[in-house]
């Protein structure tokens, strides 16, 4: 007969409240090994290379432009300087002639108080022309800083910024195209003030009694304001040529802003086209899956090497759990029958004293009870 106790032979009795404190955890199979794989790897190569083709188109898109420019910001600059020196003398004598004439056409027409209306008419005007856009002058946009970290923008955001950026640039690109022009317009504008002082001039030859002298008076006040306006804002030709070169480089970092951010936007378009597709895959492939996960999360264990037979076969633990009761009851009874009780510690001996084989001490007594 055996004395051993249950407890000695690997099993442990157990309140029906608790649980087994050797069962194994589900933290204990959430453990997955290191296995140094990442699909999403993947996706970020595929991106960023995505990221590297949209920069490169883009990045066709202006150079040559930009290359072409560098060149013509050298001829425009030499260029003004040449047509604003040959112009210098034009200009000054042009400007003494119209205000000759003014006060020559006020002599003619006599009555002060035409003189005065006609004045004040000019000013009324001048003055909404002064609230119009005004062209002259540097076009450049001052603030010529462009933010190329979008660490924090989402995918609306940075479309909304490369927005805002392309149009700076496309202005920056209209500036410098008017400015290269500016040497040929000056020349221009100077002939058109020149044939304006002609038409003034012939105006006041012809016969007195057939002339417009209000009209013509309006004529030399306007000739007068564009003679003063004829450099276009520009005070000298270092000031062109600052805004030239400011053009340049503005629109130049515009692009080059654009296409960094250009370059990011295709990449998270690509992550959350990956993103999407993942997406698509797990609705129409759900069970595989889970069960690609579970691999993945649950790794073999000991009751998984111990075979279906360990986890389902119910008549040997029905045989264990009734060998066990019968063994516990004659082991603490001391008016027990020696042979009946070498029977059963036979039947007990020969399902051995480890249990399910597994090395774990568990309750054999207990229904199985699945861990959650």
């Amino acid at each position: 007969m055996s004395t051993e106790s249950p407890t000695d032979r690997g099993y442990r009795e157990y309140p029906d409240d608790d649980e087994p404190e050797s069962r194994p955890t589900e933290d204990q199979y959430s453990e997955p090994p290191e296995q140094g794989c990442d699909p999403r790897v993947i996706d970020d190569l595929a991106c960023n290379a995505r990221g590297i083709a949209a920069r490169a188109a883009y990045n066709l898109t202006y150079q040559d432009k930009i290359v072409q420019a560098q060149a013509s910001y050298d001829t425009a600059r030499k260029a003004y300087r040449q047509a604003r020196h040959d112009a210098s003398l034009t200009v000054q004598d042009l400007r003494h002639q119209v205000r000759h004439l003014i006060e020559r056409i006020k002599c003619l027409i006599e009555q002060d108080r035409v003189i005065r209306c006609i004045e004040r008419a000019y000013r009324e005007i001048v003055t909404e022309l002064d609230s119009c856009p005004d062209r002259t002058g540097c076009c450049v946009d001052p603030d010529c800083d462009f933010d190329t970290d979008c660490t924090d923008l989402d995918l609306a955001e940075l479309t909304h910024r490369i927005a805002r950026y392309q149009k700076q640039a496309d202005d920056d690109q209209a500036c410098f195209t008017t400015l290269i022009g500016e040497p040929a317009a000056l020349t221009a504008r100077v002939a058109a003030a020149k044939a304006g002082v002609d038409a003034i001039n012939t105006a006041l030859a012809a016969d007195p009694a057939v002339t417009d002298l209000k009209k013509v008076l309006a004529q030399a006040l306007v000739a007068n304001r564009d003679i003063e306006r004829i450099w276009n804002g520009f005070a000298d030709s270092q000031s062109f040529t600052e805004c030239l070169c400011q053009a340049l480089t503005c629109w130049t970092k515009a692009s080059v802003a654009i296409s960094i951010l250009t370059g990011e936007a295709e990449v998270l378009t690509c992550k959350q086209d990956a993103r999407d597709a993942h997406c698509l895959h797990l609705h129409t492939n759900t069970v595989d899956e889970i069960l690609a996960t579970y691999d993945r999360l649950c790794p073999p264990h000991c009751e998984d090497e111990s075979g279906p037979s360990h986890e389902h076969n119910g008549d040997h633990d029905h045989d264990h759990h009734d060998h066990h009761d019968h063994d516990h009851d004659h082991d603490h009874d001391h008016d027990h029958d020696h042979d009946h009780d070498h029977d059963h510690d036979h039947d007990h001996d020969h399902d051995g004293d480890n249990g399910c084989g597994c090395g774990k001490k568990h309750d054999h007594d207990r229904p199985y009870r699945a861990t959650t």
